[in-house]
């Protein structure tokens, strides 16, 4: 995937605070004393609005088990040349943006860095649509985030500047929960489908500045960059097909042909129920996984109160 503008940008500034960091760092206990000696509002805390804008990008699902159809099933998907069904090619999700209200807290370790905690938020949901082979499903699912953050700030210009520009490094934590698949997708697997997605651990970049009304009361915008990629797992139980299911379009040939055929077409029903009847009275349980790339970039604005 290439880079961004502001992605590179984010990256130039980084090699500034990361330089920074190497030069001041040694300097940080003294002016640290300084900060005390002033003594006041060194603690903060920050309420706002996110826009996460993905830039998202998804592998193809893979079968973890399976197939679902096996030529061996049935003679006669052995003399027709029916070879084995699985997850068919090119199967892959588009993850939509999101936004949310969040909470932070921090502390101004000196007069120019400060240390953010972005603890709180209302969760993000996400809407997942179907993407390459799928695209054509629509929605497929939605998912919730929460997404706590720590970030060191380097802020710029003097303490009492009114607008202070700043940059910061941080590390994001990304849990997900509260997965949904569509009835759609559900079509398409042939069962009810649990959805799963690992957490996430990644670096965090921002730029921003800070607007100071007065000595407690201050407007921070930012922008960030943060690295987010999880593996979907999805679980499908209780699986049953039939010559309409949507699945059996995207299947090798001479599948699909077999399948909208007039006179074919129920045969391959009942071959399918009876398969599902010599397995207990389902196809079976399936799993399914996908990788997944999310890489936000974050618009934020917040206000902040010092004390």
């Amino acid at each position: 995937m290439q880079r961004t503008a502001l992605q590179e940008g984010l990256a130039r500034g980084l090699r500034r605070v990361l330089l920074g960091m190497a030069l001041g760092m040694p300097l940080m206990a003294g002016a640290q004393q300084s900060a005390q000696g002033e003594g006041e509002h060194r603690n903060f805390v920050r309420g706002g609005f996110a826009y996460l804008k993905l830039n998202d990008s998804s592998s193809d699902a893979r079968d973890l088990t399976g197939p679902v159809i096996r030529t061996a099933d049935n003679g006669l998907f052995a003399l027709l040349g029916v070879p084995d069904v699985g997850i068919p090619k090119g199967v892959q999700a588009d993850v939509g943006n999101a936004s949310s209200a969040y909470l932070s807290f921090g502390r101004f370790l000196t007069p120019d860095w400060a240390l953010e905690a972005i603890a709180l938020a209302a969760p993000f949901k996400h809407d997942i649509t179907g993407k390459g082979t799928i695209a054509r499903l629509g929605p497929v699912a939605t998912v919730k985030q929460l997404p706590p953050t720590l970030v060191l700030h380097r802020y710029f210009r003097d303490a009492s500047a009114t607008v202070r520009p700043s940059l910061g490094l941080g590390v994001n934590y990304t849990r997900f929960f509260s997965a949904r698949a569509t009835p759609a997708l559900e079509a398409y697997t042939g069962g009810p489908t649990d959805i799963k997605l690992s957490s996430s651990t990644g670096p965090a970049a921002f730029a921003g500045a800070m607007w100071q009304v007065d000595k407690r009361l201050h407007v921070n915008f930012t922008v960030g960059y943060v690295k987010v990629k999880t593996t979907a797992t999805l679980t499908t139980r209780n699986t049953r097909l039939t010559a309409n299911s949507p699945v059996l379009q995207d299947a090798p040939a001479p599948v699909p042909g077999l399948a909208n055929n007039a006179l074919l077409g129920p045969v391959v029903t009942g071959i399918l129920n009876d398969i599902a009847q010599r397995r207990g009275g389902s196809l079976g349980t399936f799993e399914r996984q996908l990788d997944l790339k999310l890489d936000p970039t974050v618009f934020a604005i917040s206000v902040g109160y010092r004390f």
